[in-house]
């Protein structure tokens, strides 16, 4: 019971006012004369003697032969007159209001009889307060000598509750008390009605509906029960009222019974309890619609079955209360609080209707006070039970807020990811003004994690991170959208800081960043597009960004490009070259030429593989005609394994002539990616049945110095360790150092053209060129010159100590079979 400790805090000075008045009412002194009258049914005949009612346009006199009316179809109550002797002329006789079709009033006094007949319709002067009907008497209390009151097809004689004689100051009395009654009461419900309608605004619950609904019923019932109703609608005194009472009562009972079902917590009643609740309601609702025509349903079954489901209903909501309040229930407490009086008054008004009561007005007015006090507390439990379910939904917001964070936040910046990203591109973006998008990409970063670790590679991240927060300010929405992909957002006041981005970008580039004993450096490309157009969508904007990184990371590392126009069109190329590649791969029109790789003194050795497409459009393209190709991720492995495929096969055919010569193939390093990796191209060199002495494996030295520790080191030492020779392609272009070069698993070094196009008119290319060779055969690897164009170059190597030369003095590259002249 220590529940219900906030209403007493809350309402007590309420109750005590509430209650105050309502005693002061009742229990006040008054002048006035209100008595009840014994009354008693009498039968219509007895042996040979009939009570016949009067024909309206008859007199007193005409007796029974000026009625054509069966006396069978009324029923008549015979009242005492002892208590009238108080009563003046022109006192009210009030009659408790039932179903009826007519009623008729004989008054008998010394002069004669006073006759008063009324149909059902005819009755909207004859109605008071209380569900009462009253008929003023034009004769003195002291002078009747006999009452009788007749009703034709009255419903049932024992729901006739109350006859009472009322003088003028007796009436007034009566009407007061009853209109301070519904006042209070109506005030407490209409109160309640605009309360929960506000709640229903804010939180729409099964329980709050079903409760308004109740409030709404309850206050028809109040001034159709009442008589309150009637000063607007007096066309339903009389049986018109009753009637639509038992269709409100019906409401009532299936709403309240209904809130009650959805109000108690789901997991504290057993499911088949509240179906069996729903079908009491049911049966309330349908006998209450039954008992509401009884011009075409008997009466006095209608009632009874009505009053069976009114006891059906009643045990089933004691008993869910019981099965609440054990299972730990919060919100019964405050229901039972609010029901016992109006659960216990409905009791009374069974057993009223029962005959186990006396018919009186008390039960009516107990039951008008129990509805008021049920709105009232259950305004309060409905106000807990929403801030409950307040606190739940806002419990409920905070978690999928948290999740939704949780969901779109990168873990390790902190920043925005992907989703959050993508969720902004599938979302309107509103703004009052333009946009600029920058698409940022982290160089190296892959070479970072191979070198160094992930560790290493993640501080890279990190560090990228707090650069582009500092330098966008707090009011960019930045994501990281992949491993090395950030995008920044500047809106409004935020687009001030493009320069202060861009600035950053530029001033980071070299810089070194220690982590845990490797030097890494911080280099950044970005794509920026801006658009002034606040239609246009932010997915386009960002594709233009995205196409300014793609020039960016083509132009070089550390680059910042702006989109403009054109780059639609390269992008637009690009795609297409991209698309006939693939075609182009399946139509067999990529092809191998062969560049002859003699010894100094032009002895051949072997040849190299060099890729060619034979476009259709655009005719023979070499590698750096189409460099987008051999970028696209997923072309590239198809293309890579058709050059390796094209090369042994020629390597087998001039094997197969008795010629002991090599095959140098370029590799990516995608196509070297740990032991797996080497073993299918050993598998491949067993298939074509060539030696592994013969392959040359070609990558590049910038290739090999970003993979050193990784799985690509791991596949060119399982190579070497077959019998396979390891080239380290273009030398000197890679920066790499000396300590580096002494851990590459290569036994071949290529010096790159750019070395020896100027030999002969360079010292310092000389220099560089004897260092490399020196170098490489300390470490006891073969030198090979690349792009050997004059015999002054060829001299000079030669007396450099190069083992092996390639270029156009030689040949250059044909594609199978080789003229007479460049195969000898």
């Amino acid at each position: 019971m220590s529940l219900l400790a906030p209403f007493t805090k809350r309402s007590w000075g309420l109750i005590v006012l509430v209650v105050g008045l309502f005693f002061a009412l009742w229990v006040a002194p008054a002048r006035a004369e209100n008595v009840q009258l014994a009354y008693r049914h009498v039968p219509t005949c007895q042996g040979n003697t009939c009570i016949t009612p009067i024909s309206p346009t008859a007199s007193p006199a005409a007796g029974p032969a000026a009625s054509k009316e069966s006396p069978s179809q009324w029923t008549w109550f015979i009242v005492d007159p002892a208590r009238l002797q108080r009563m003046p002329v022109g006192w009210n006789l009030v009659i408790d209001n039932v179903r009826f079709t007519a009623i008729e009033i004989r008054v008998v006094h010394d002069g004669g009889v006073a006759v008063i007949r009324r149909g059902q319709f005819e009755l909207t002067r004859n109605w008071t307060m209380g569900n009462n009907l009253r008929f003023q008497i034009p004769v003195a209390g002291p002078d009747v000598t006999a009452i009788q009151i007749g009703y034709r097809n009255m419903d049932a004689p024992d729901l006739l509750r109350t006859i009472k004689a009322m003088d003028a100051a007796g009436h007034e009395s009566h009407v007061l008390r009853w209109t301070v009654q519904v006042a209070l009461v109506l005030g407490m419900l209409f109160s309640a009605f605009v309360y929960n309608m506000f709640l229903l605004t804010w939180l729409r619950t099964g329980f709050q509906r079903w409760y308004v609904v109740w409030l709404a019923g309850s206050l028809g019932y109040l001034l159709v029960w009442s008589g309150a109703i009637l000063n607007i609608f007096p066309f339903l005194a009389g049986p018109a009222s009753v009637r639509t009472f038992y269709l409100l009562l019906g409401l009532l009972v299936v709403s309240g019974a209904a809130f009650f079902f959805s109000l108690i917590e789901k997991d504290k009643l057993p499911q088949r309890l509240i179906d069996f609740g729903q079908l009491a309601g049911m049966g309330v609702a349908l006998t209450s619609v039954v008992a509401a025509f009884d011009t075409f349903f008997l009466a006095a079954v209608s009632d009874l079955l009505l009053n069976v489901w009114l006891i059906v209903i009643t045990l089933t909501l004691t008993v869910a209360s019981g099965f609440a309040a054990l299972r730990g229930s919060r919100a019964i407490w405050y229901y039972l609080a609010g029901w016992v009086p109006a659960l216990a008054v409905l009791v009374l008004r069974i057993f009223r209707n029962l005959g186990l009561l006396p018919q009186d007005d008390l039960v009516d007015l107990a039951g008008f006070a129990a509805i008021g006090w049920e709105s009232l507390l259950l305004s309060l439990a409905i106000a807990d039970r929403f801030r409950q379910l307040r606190r739940d939904a806002d419990a409920a917001d905070a978690e999928r807020e948290t999740l939704f964070r949780v969901a779109t936040t990168d873990a390790l910046t902190g920043l925005g990811n992907r989703a959050l990203f993508q969720n902004m591109l599938e979302q309107p973006l509103a703004r009052n003004s333009g946009i600029d998008v920058i698409a940022i990409d982290i160089d190296f970063l892959k070479q970072t994690n191979d070198m160094a670790g992930h560790d290493a590679g993640d501080a890279l991240i990190v560090a990228v991170a707090e650069r582009l927060t500092a330098a966008a300010g707090p009011e960019a929405n930045i994501a990281r959208v992949g491993g090395d992909e950030f995008v920044i957002l500047l809106t409004g006041a935020a687009r001030e800081r493009l320069s202060a981005v861009r600035q950053m970008i530029a001033l980071s580039s070299g810089v070194p960043l220690r982590h845990s004993g490797h030097n890494l450096t911080i280099s950044i490309c970005a794509g920026h597009s801006a658009s002034e157009d606040k239609g246009m969508s932010l997915a386009r904007i960002f594709k233009q960004a995205d196409l300014a990184l793609y020039r960016a990371k083509a132009a070089g590392r550390g680059c910042w490009r702006s989109y403009d126009s054109s780059m639609a069109d390269e992008a637009e190329a690009r795609t297409r070259l991209l698309s006939e590649a693939r075609v182009g791969l399946a139509g067999n029109q990529f092809m191998l030429h062969y560049q002859r790789v003699v010894q100094l003194d032009d002895t051949l050795v072997g040849y190299e593989a060099l890729l060619r497409w034979q476009h259709p459009r655009l005719g023979l393209l070499a590698p750096g005609d189409f460099p987008d190709v051999l970028r696209e991720s997923t072309l590239l492995p198809q293309l890579q394994a058709h050059v390796l495929k094209l090369a042994l096969e020629q390597l087998a055919t001039l094997r197969s002539d008795g010629r002991d010569l090599t095959m140098a193939v370029n590799f990516v390093g995608s196509q070297l990616q740990g032991t797996a990796a080497a073993v299918a191209v050993l598998d491949e060199l067993a298939r074509y049945r060539v030696p592994p002495h013969s392959l040359v494996v070609e990558v590049t030295e910038l290739v090999v110095m970003s993979g050193l520790g990784g799985a690509l080191i791991e596949a060119l030492e399982c190579l070497r360790d077959a019998g396979v020779s390891v080239a380290l392609d273009d030398f000197g272009t890679g920066h790499a150092s000396l300590i580096q070069l002494r851990d590459v698993p290569a036994n071949i070094v290529k010096i790159d053209r750019s070395f020896i196009a100027r030999l002969s008119e360079s010292a310092g290319n000389q220099q560089v060129v004897r260092a490399t060779i020196d170098l490489a055969h300390s470490m006891g690897k073969q030198v090979v010159a690349e792009g050997v164009e004059n015999d002054a170059q060829r001299q000079l190597l030669t007396r450099l100590g190069c083992d092996l030369a390639q270029g156009w003095l030689f040949g250059q590259p044909q594609p199978f079979p080789l003229t007479r002249r460049a195969a000898a």
